[in-house]
């Protein structure tokens, strides 16, 4: 689904990158954080500052990994657009002017 949702490389639709499964790890760990976010700061209204260093550390972990799973996504897709593009090395121009 993710290499030809809508007869093109990339996610040509709003809204198709949201369908592709290999976004969902990525979706998750973010939503992951948010909620983990919202628990560190309850937690240090609280008083409990322990648990404030742990909460922060996951939360940078969550939203460092969910930015690293959707730049490793970009980055599939863009191979895949480069190895299906119509523009081949065979059929590009010489720099040269050679034939």
């Amino acid at each position: 689904m993710s290499d030809n949702a809508s007869g093109q490389p990339y996610h040509a639709e709003p809204g198709e990158s949201l369908a592709d499964p290999y976004n969902i790890p990525g979706i998750v760990l973010f939503i992951t954080g948010v909620a983990i976010l919202a628990a560190t700061l309850t937690t240090a209204g609280s008083g409990f500052t322990g648990w404030v260093t742990l909460g922060a550390a996951a939360t940078v972990l969550c939203f460092a990994a969910s930015v690293a799973v959707f730049w490793f996504e970009h980055e599939r897709l863009r191979r895949l657009a480069r190895h299906r593009s119509p523009l081949r090395a065979e059929s590009r121009p010489n720099p040269q002017g050679r034939t």
